[in-house]
């Protein structure tokens, strides 16, 4: 049996759990809307199936549910903010509204955001920038799961970062990727399957690369580009970790921690291109830039060139119009994630 489930319902199941749970209808609206957009950008690791791990830390004490975004420190086009250990995704939706305030001022802006949780896909806050008509730069340190190169003890996490800048008749270009050659995901699922995973995924608990993606889960994954995304991370790390006044390297709480707050950071940056050039004529310029790269020579067997972000928007308007389709794991966890909340989850499924 196939399940689908609209978006703007599955939007109203996951705020109406989170209103019952004591969030603000703002704040829960806030949330469901970054956990939909993964689901319909077929980033599902980030949507739905997220919701339970969030209420569970809410339960146990390590998220607040009704905090407040304050200001640490403010100058000029720079400003430094304190989560309060909110849910990540009110957090950062907060920080880029002020973040895109302060660029309509400003020109540009940066704003660092500190004691806070796991935000979701980065890509929805740098997004928030390129539908404002500018560009935005988003990244966040992680709990860690990745040694540093040359290393065999996780220090470092996947730690993402997102660029998206407008384009005019075309889908804006969103850059969002870890710095991990792969999702950890990936290598649970190929351990669960008893498969071999490619070499230069992961690392074994000696730090050596492995093929068994048993020893791997064991040890750690490994940084994109070797020490090329070790260095991309360890920036990240400085920037979302020490500059927020957050935690850094190995001592960030993991999100399936039950006794441990996250405590990790973000950092944004916003640049509003009419300072440099009008921005109608910017993104007819990004329009061109894009019409350039997808009609250039295609390598054999390849139809299509695709730009950054594209595949995950042609996505989005697939299933916002067709629903999007639950898989029977997850459809019985939020059927007995629902009834917890004397809510069935039924009656929001397309019928």
């Amino acid at each position: 049996m196939t399940i689908i489930i609209l978006p703007n319902k599955e939007k109203q199941f996951i705020r109406d759990i989170l209103v019952k749970e004591g969030i603000s209808d703002h704040d829960a609206s806030d949330v469901a809307d970054v956990l939909v957009s993964a689901d319909v950008r077929g980033i599902k690791s980030h949507g739905l199936s997220r919701l339970k791990k969030y209420l569970d830390r809410i339960n146990q004490g390590l998220i607040e549910r009704t905090p407040q975004l304050t200001e640490i420190s403010h100058k000029g086009n720079a400003l430094l903010l304190d989560g309060h250990n909110s849910l990540g995704q009110i957090t950062a939706v907060q920080s880029m509204t002020k973040a895109i305030d302060l660029a309509k001022e400003y020109g540009t802006s940066v704003v660092a955001t500190g004691n806070s949780n796991h935000f979701g896909i980065a890509a929805y806050y740098s997004m928030m920038a390129s539908k404002a008509g500018m560009i935005g730069f988003v990244c966040t340190n992680t709990s860690p799961l990745m040694a540093p190169f040359g290393g065999k003890k996780a220090m470092l996490g996947t730690n993402p970062f997102t660029v998206a800048i407008p384009a005019d008749k075309h889908h804006d270009i969103v850059l969002d990727l870890a710095t991990s050659q792969v999702a950890r995901g990936k290598i649970e699922v190929a351990a669960r399957e008893g498969q071999k995973i490619p070499y230069g995924w992961a690392v074994d608990p000696e730090g050596r690369p492995t093929t068994d993606a048993n020893e791997g889960l064991k040890g750690t994954v490994t940084p994109l580009g070797g020490p090329k995304g070790y260095g991309m991370s360890l920036v990240i790390d400085i920037l979302s970790g020490v500059l927020t006044r957050s935690d850094y390297l190995e001592d960030i709480g993991s999100l399936s921690a039950t006794n441990k707050k996250q405590n990790l950071g973000y950092f944004m940056v916003v640049i509003d291109p009419s300072i440099f050039v009008e921005t109608t004529v910017f993104k007819k310029m990004i329009d061109d830039y894009i019409d350039r790269i997808k009609s250039s020579p295609k390598a054999q067997g390849v139809e299509e060139i695709f730009l950054p972000g594209e595949i995950e928007a042609n996505m989005t308007e697939k299933q916002e119009h067709d629903g999007i389709e639950i898989a029977e794991g997850l459809y019985h966890a939020m059927k007995t994630l629902g009834e917890a909340y004397h809510i069935d989850f039924d009656d929001y499924l397309q019928k």
